[in-house]
């Protein structure tokens, strides 16, 4: 969106009187010193880090004067540095679109050189978030500036003065800087990362940390027999058109342990179906299935489907992790009238108990779902399954970006697939036939000329993604919370029983969201770490990205990237209904002004920035800025000591969390990462189900708190799909928002409770119990399996089991708010137990339930909202 004309008018008046800087707003210094440019397009000026450009509309006049006679640009480094330097670029009558950067080689007078391949410029590319090199257009309007930073890797360059230029190329004209680069003093480590304001961790932005076929901890690598692909618990098998012609799942019923004996998620082929006009369907002839690459971590393969009418392409890729790529590129040989192209997804029906996406909150499937695209709405995938066996498909095309999540999506939305959308007459029906669910990806009617052609891309997520790990899941116990002072959180922690503490930003410590190495408070967090390890307590740091505070070195390196960092937004006139209503605040206003979407802003209360305000921006998705993501991880890991990271909602692409999760299993063998979603079903995020958004994340997180803004009141199917984690092989934690959404009770019956530091209702008493009785060693047997030795005839109660060896918790929980009578029925058999030989109880825990002994399970009264904890323990 352009700035109007008044605001640009005001900002240059505001540049023209700031005579601290002498700037010279460009309208004004074009009029004072047109005579001097002659007919030059450009002017090229260097600056030094430590004086970021940042107006786009504003110039320092003493870099116009010294342009007009260039001298050597004097810049001072150390040995084994990534050092940074400016060009500021000023398009004077024209528009420039074809600029390009020449380096020379830098060679001191002893014959040393550093080669012009150290050299390079981040704005005309680098290292892509995928580890592939790219290349930018860098366009300057009319009278903008545009900063350049560039960047020379002086890793093994001995002492010296090296002597050479960087040339700016554009409009048929080239303006040479001359270089002089000092080299001297003590070799900096670590490139000068342990230093932001040496701006050296620009280099991480194409960092490509964690780029390689390793399978990542926990899981195993892909086997390729025949035409089935094997990975930890599931078989792909291939059908000669390289779609799916069935998926088996090998994890047992409440994905504690994998089975000999899997069962079908799909044992009927994939099909994909062009109906023309007059009601022929196309009979496609598929040629050769080649597997093309085969690595650990993945296999790859395709297949040449022919008719007369058309080709279709089918390129596939199935990863370690239970995630396959499809792309299936359709052209036409001859003129086409369409009535409908569409891939049907046959899904075993007992594998299609529930159901999540496209409008559908989580839970029991609903019989007949229609769905047709709309971009309001952030929903283009969907997940179809039992608890240990699902689907989850997401459909797109070549025009595929990732949108904004949260508030933010309107800004980014979805884009309409050309072949899927078609005009939006296409879309998706779930429907019963026969033994199967079909999931019937649509597309409607069209008409195709010879050579067009449409990519029906699709994705697709074979859950649960691993066995769920026990020890983990009773034995890590959070902190999270409790202030903005760091000092008291240890021991406010221990108090608690809890292992594992999160520190959020917006402490005193930690004041900046998403920038937790600021140089000012390295050390301090790095002895806070240092302190919970003496305690042998974990600690983990918030970070990802969706938004990213102003107040970090890089900023405005970031900003000069033109939208690959920051996303390019409405600026000044953004508005969201949630924290900005009445748009940005003053300091974004003055400064960006325009490109940037306002995001998390906060007043810092506490520590050495007490009065400061942390404002932060919404970053573009699968950007560079995921290379510094990682890389600055690797650097915290090292250098800080944390022993994992807490992710709050992210833009973050699965690779990227991959290879977070790379980095923290090298360094940390016991690392932790937690994903945290605020509840994305409402019109601000577009009607999203959090954690079918994130699915593809899921393999590499330890486990989910799933809360925030979500109703806790729900029902228990609810329960099990977006809070619990267990239908994807993952650990769960609450988040109650307020005292009447405080659920402990209906959280037993999977397995879960909140975590201490947030709110109130601390779950110490429940972790003492799990401890005495060893609930980590037992075996759960939710509700939802149909070989659950308890059972209730009353619907409103649900009972899940934990067996030891000599003991039984029952974990029972009411689903209304009234007190609810019933009788839990026991297969004594089942359970493999002597009725006659045991004692029932419920044991004493504090704040959740006062202890009673000789409990008949016959008749018992479970009060509203509330629950127990049953022990069977056999006498001795």
């Amino acid at each position: 969106m352009k700035i109007s004309l008044f605001v640009l008018v005001a900002f240059c008046l505001m540049a023209c009187t700031n005579k601290s800087v002498n700037n010279l707003c460009t309208s004004e210094a074009l009029t004072k010193y047109s005579t001097q440019f002659g007919n030059q397009s450009f002017l090229v000026f260097p600056e030094l880090r430590e004086n970021p450009i940042k107006w786009f509309d504003s110039i320092p006049e003493g870099k116009i004067i010294d342009a007009r006679h260039p001298e050597d640009f004097v810049m001072a480094a150390c040995p084994d540095e990534y050092y940074v330097f400016q060009l500021g670029v000023w398009a004077l009558k024209q528009d420039i679109s074809d600029l390009q950067i020449e380096f020379s080689d830098l060679k001191s007078r002893n014959g040393k050189t550093i080669p012009s391949t150290s050299m390079t410029c981040l704005n005309k590319g680098g290292t892509d978030f995928r580890g592939n090199s790219f290349l930018k257009e860098v366009r300057i309007p009319s009278g903008r500036v545009q900063a350049l930073w560039m960047g020379i890797n002086l890793d093994g360059i001995e002492k010296g003065n090296y002597s050479g230029s960087v040339s700016v190329i554009a409009s048929g004209e080239k303006r040479i800087i001359p270089l002089l680069l000092k080299v001297s003093g003590e070799a900096v480590p670590d490139h000068g990362y342990n230093e932001g304001s040496r701006l050296s961790r620009l280099n991480w932005l194409n960092s490509t940390l964690g780029f390689d076929d390793e399978v990542t901890k926990g899981y195993t690598p892909v086997k390729v027999e025949g035409n089935s692909i094997s990975i930890l618990g599931r078989t792909l098998t291939l059908a000669e058109n390289g779609l799916p012609a069935s998926v088996i799942s090998y994890f047992g019923p409440s994905n504690q342990s994998l089975v000999d004996k899997g069962e079908p998620v799909v044992s009927n082929p994939f099909r994909f179906i062009i109906e023309l006009a007059n009601g022929k369907i196309v009979r496609l002839i598929p040629g050769d299935l080649k597997f093309t690459e085969s690595k650990p971590s993945r296999v790859s393969w395709n297949a040449l489907n022919t008719s007369d009418e058309f080709d279709l392409e089918c390129m596939g890729t199935m990863e370690f992790d239970g995630f396959a790529d499809y792309r299936l590129k359709l052209t036409a040989k001859v003129p086409a009238k369409i009535k409908d192209i569409r891939l049907e997804i046959p899904v075993a029906e007992n594998k299609a108990q529930y159901m999540m996406g496209l409008g559908h909150e989580g839970g029991f499937r609903t019989p007949d779902w229609k769905w047709k695209w709309d971009l309001s709405k952030n929903q283009d995938m969907l997940w179809v399954g039992a608890v240990n066996g699902g689907l989850r498909v997401k459909w797109k095309a070549e025009n595929y970006v990732h949108p904004l999540i949260n508030i933010y999506y309107a800004f980014g939305p979805l884009k309409l697939p050309p072949s899927w959308g078609n005009e939006f007459k296409g879309g998706v029906n779930v429907v019963q036939k026969n033994r199967d669910v079909v999931i019937s990806a649509y597309s409607g009617d069209r008409e195709m000329r010879p050579g067009d052609r449409l990519n029906y891309n699709f994705e697709l997520l074979i859950t649960p993604f691993r066995t769920i790990n026990r020890q983990n899941k009773f034995g890590d116990r959070y902190y999270h919370g409790g202030g903005t002072k760091t000092s008291g959180k240890i021991e406010k922690a221990k108090e608690a029983g809890a292992n594992i503490i999160n520190i959020h930003h917006a402490e005193d410590i930690y004041p900046f969201i998403n920038y937790p190495y600021l140089d000012a408070n390295v050390a301090e967090l790095a002895q806070l770490v240092a302190n919970a390890h003496k305690e042998n307590m974990r600690m983990k740091f918030y970070y990802t990205t969706r938004e990213l505070t102003k107040n970090l070195p890089e900023f405005w390196a970031f900003n000069s990237l033109n939208g690959e960092i920051i996303f390019p937004g409405p600026g000044n006139s953004s508005r969201t209904e949630a924290l900005h209503p009445k748009g940005p605040d003053e300091w974004l206003i003055k400064n960006l002004r325009e490109n940037y979407i306002p995001a998390w802003y906060n007043l810092i209360k506490e520590g050495k920035f007490k009065g400061e305000t942390d404002l932060s921006v919404i970053t573009t998705p699968d950007s560079r800025l995921n290379n510094f993501y990682v890389a600055g991880l690797d650097w915290m890991v090292r250098n800080i000591g944390i022993d994992g990271v807490y992710i709050d909602d992210s833009a973050l692409d699965r690779y990227t969390i991959q290879r977070a999760r790379k980095v923290i299993d090298r360094y940390r063998p016991e690392g932790r990462m937690d994903l945290h979603s605020w509840n994305h079903f409402n019109k601000w995020a577009g009607f999203a189900n959090c954690l079918n958004m994130y699915m593809d994340l899921l393999p590499y997180f330890d486990l989910v708190w799933i809360g925030e803004g979500r109703d806790y009141n729900r029902a228990p199917d609810h329960w099990l799909i977006e809070v619990s984690g267990i239908p994807f092989g993952l650990a769960g934690q609450m988040l109650p928002d307020g005292e009447n959404q405080i659920h402990p009770w209906r959280g037993m019956v999977y397995g879960i409770t909140n975590r201490t530091g947030w709110t109130g209702n601390t779950p110490s008493e429940i972790w003492k119990f799990w401890d005495e009785h060893k609930i980590a060693d037992k075996i759960m047997t939710g509700y939802w399996e149909d070989n659950c030795p308890v059972t209730c005839g009353n619907r409103a109660i649900k009972a899940s089991i934990f067996k030891g060896t000599d003991e039984v918790i029952i974990s029972v929980a009411n689903w209304t708010d009234n007190d609810q009578d019933c009788s839990l029925v026991v297969n004594w058999k089942k359970l493999g137990i002597d009725p006659g030989k045991v004692d029932i109880s419920i044991p004493e825990v504090k704040d959740f339930q006062t202890g009673q002994n000789a409990v008949s399970l016959n008749k018992i009264s479970i009060p509203g909202k509330k629950g127990y904890m049953i022990l069977l323990k056999m006498k001795s």
